[in-house]
């Protein structure tokens, strides 16, 4: 296996490699939807640390992309190095612990993803606020991490930034879904395409586009993710 260090705000620089690593583990697929799996493996090295220090140790990561090192085994994210003494001073203040890390880090890197491969950022931003819903209203579930929530995904300005924020109610919570699936359920606002790619006919469970299908077909995608994942 090989391995390279590359600077994250190059990353798009290695488009080729990325997608040609993704295409080899699904068989195929489209630059989209493989962008969008890769992404989706980079974020899960990226925000379990910036969630426990600001959740946890309620003290930002100063983790802007420039400064920030990737290493690739085979086209695939392995470990992110973050700048010597990344770790910040605590604070109660939501802006503060978790700006570096939607600003200086996840702003610029889903911008210049998405451009690499013609994907709407929103893509992106969808799978980043579903992982940050979810470990908020679960693993971290407490009244400061509703709060941080409610300021994550509550605000229409994304920080200081003058931008709309693309986190806003990035998840929702369906009240009354079609039979047979359970209420409340819980969907993402976009799909992350994985659909799209070879041999996926299993919906994640936060899809959206489960209100698409008919009855017959949610009956169908249930069997599916009980013999894919056991329930």
């Amino acid at each position: 296996m090989s391995g390279i260090a590359v600077r994250a705000s190059r990353l798009a620089e290695h488009r080729d490699v990325l997608l040609s690593a993704l295409r080899r583990h699904h068989g195929g697929g489209s630059d989209q939807a493989l962008l969008s799996q890769w992404c989706g493996r980079y974020l899960n090295l990226l925000l379990p640390p910036a969630l426990v220090a600001a959740r946890v140790l309620r003290r930002p990561l100063r983790m802007a992309l420039a400064d920030c090192t990737l290493l690739l085994r085979d086209g695939l994210p392995q470990a992110l190095c973050l700048p010597c003494e990344a770790l910040g001073d605590e604070t109660d203040a939501p802006a503060e612990r978790y700006r570096s890390l939607c600003v200086d880090h996840l702003l610029p890197f889903i911008d210049m993803m998405a451009a690499s491969v013609s994907l709407s950022p929103r893509v992106l931003w969808s799978t980043v606020g579903n992982s940050l819903e979810y470990a908020l209203s679960t693993g971290f579930a407490s009244e400061e991490a509703r709060a941080d929530a409610d300021y994550l995904f509550g605000q229409r300005s994304f920080f200081d930034t003058g931008l709309a924020n693309p986190l806003y109610r990035v998840v929702h919570y369906h009240a009354f879904p079609p039979a047979p699936l359970s209420s409340p359920l819980r969907l993402r606002r976009l799909c992350c395409l994985r659909d799209r790619l070879p041999g996926e006919r299993v919906l994640c469970s936060s899809c959206p586009k489960l209100l698409q299908l008919d009855e017959g077909a949610l009956v169908e995608q249930l069997l599916l993710r009980k013999t894919a994942f056991g329930g």
